[in-house]
């Protein structure tokens, strides 16, 4: 975490943010239990990458609202179940991008940083 607040230090200037809500939550997965599956690499990878991705279709087909967010949670959910990839903070990102106004305008950027970069 050290590191990538000197990263977001560096690139804050260029109004970019490497930090998100759910990094938090990861933290305490691999940490408190490294060995569960929610905190196996390839969990956390593809439901970070592809929850954002939902989050991402959800907003354009479905605009900023209760629906959006609703499709993109409960198929973030069912993609996560039919995946394997269970890492329940992935299942944060669709709604964070939806409401979020700094994360709509980078649009399918937004499923790729700083999601795999963290």
């Amino acid at each position: 975490m050290a590191i990538m607040e000197l990263i977001n230090i560096m690139i804050a200037p260029k109004g970019m943010k490497l930090k998100i809500a759910p990094f938090g939550a990861v933290c305490v997965v691999l940490f408190t239990s490294p060995i569960s599956p929610a905190a196996q690499k390839y969990n956390m990878f593809v439901s970070h990458i592809c929850c954002a991705a939902l989050g991402v279709i959800a907003l354009a087909i479905f605009g900023p609202g209760w629906v959006a967010r609703s499709v993109a949670l409960a198929t973030s959910v069912a993609f996560m179940i039919y995946s394997g990839s269970f890492h329940p903070p992935g299942a944060r990102l669709p709604i964070l991008f939806i409401d979020g106004p700094k994360f709509q305008h980078l649009q399918w950027r937004s499923s790729i940083f700083p999601r795999t970069v963290g």
